[in-house]
């Protein structure tokens, strides 16, 4: 935009210069012809919209060559010489001030004083204007650089920030996960074991003790005894189960095969899973694993787990070709994978295709799931 105003200003001043000749159809075609090389210098910067071998600095040079040499023939193209003199002062074009040349040379009946020192001050102006839109030009390409940059910085670090939010969030996940198998633990090592002893003594007072009413009052005690012991085995079960991470448990299933295969491990999916769904997706990698490591002669072996609006997803894959009939046919493994998974009211495919491949989909809530 900078350059069509500098350009629009000049086209007016070397109009004004050519008031110097005669109307006449040699300034008309002399005005026009500098219009059209002061486009094309233009068309020329911009190689989107004119590309090719005459686009860029060739381009101008060519057209610039081609103007003085026109003026040799039309003198009155020497009014337009500033024009053309903005576009040599941008591109650096210094063989330009040739120009001045065919000016002096070139003018029919001499050149008027204030005529001549009005030229040279305009073509000098033009030059200085080239520069002066060329540096505002450049401190424009550098701001939009500068900002690029901050921009991409700025995004960087919020995704650093959220990286580091989320392994946050994980590691505050686990810790929780494991204070509760440690309160799990705590509970069943030392109340459980307790209550068990318990247990065992009133068993003990009961075979000894039948006389009435301390044997009914003691059968009473026994029984709340195996109520507690029932509460807390149901509460450390609960605990447990909550405390299972499926991210890092099946990162641990799959930490042994490292050193022999590849592992591909795809994982997203929330830390709110079910306790059946986990438990049966555990389950089917361990299996895949196993019959991966017994009988096939896979080297890669790739396991993702994903979550879609509606159902959770397990897809496991590798590359092996032995154990096609073994694999193939459906063993004890396999088939206690599709009963678990059928019990989740879940669909269970397992298939050889350039490897072998097992897909689980398990559908989101605990409508119509049973304990596995």
């Amino acid at each position: 935009m900078a350059q069509l105003v500098d350009k629009g200003m000049l086209l007016i001043i070397c109009f004004c210069l050519l008031l110097r000749y005669e109307p006449g159809a040699a300034a008309v075609t002399a005005m026009l012809l500098a219009v059209t090389a002061a486009g094309l210098m233009t068309c020329f910067s911009n190689e989107d919209f004119c590309g090719g071998p005459f686009s860029g600095k060739k381009g101008k040079t060519i057209l610039t060559v081609i103007y003085f040499t026109a003026c040799l023939f039309f003198p009155e193209l020497c009014s337009f010489l500033p024009l053309i003199f903005y576009d040599c002062g941008k591109e650096r074009f210094y063989w330009g001030a040739a120009g001045l040349i065919l000016y002096v040379r070139y003018q029919d009946g001499g050149i008027p004083p204030l005529y001549g020192i009005l030229w040279f001050v305009f073509a000098a102006a033009a030059v200085l204007l080239a520069w002066r839109t060329g540096q505002a030009e450049q401190l424009g390409r550098e701001l939009v650089r500068l900002r690029d940059a901050s921009t991409e910085r700025n995004l960087a670090l919020k995704e650093k920030n959220r990286n580091l939010m989320e392994k946050q969030d994980y590691e505050i996940h686990l810790a929780t996960l494991r204070e509760r198998n440690r309160i799990a633990r705590e509970i069943h090592d030392n109340v459980g074991h307790m209550l068990s002893r318990s247990i065992l003594q009133m068993g003990a007072l009961l075979t000894i003790q039948r006389e009435e009413p301390l044997h009914g009052q003691l059968c009473s005690v026994n029984d709340t005894l195996n109520q507690a012991m029932t509460s807390i085995r149901e509460s450390v079960h609960d605990l447990h189960d909550d405390a299972v991470d499926l991210r890092q448990v099946i990162s641990d299933v799959l930490a042994p095969m490292r050193e022999s295969y590849e592992v591909i491990f795809e994982y997203d999916m929330s830390r709110e899973v079910e306790r059946d769904i986990k438990y049966c997706f555990i389950t089917a990698v361990k299996e895949a694993v196993s019959n991966v490591i017994k009988h096939s002669d896979a080297v890669t072996v790739s396991i993702v787990l994903r979550e879609q609006p509606a159902f959770y997803q397990l897809l496991i894959e590798d590359n092996g070709t032995v154990g096609k009939s073994k694999k193939a046919s459906g063993g004890m493994g396999l088939e206690s994978m599709r009963e678990r998974v059928e019990k989740l009211n879940g669909i269970f495919r397992a298939e050889r295709e350039n490897g072998f491949k097992i897909f689980i989909s398990i559908p989101k809530g605990k409508e119509g799931q049973v304990s596995v």
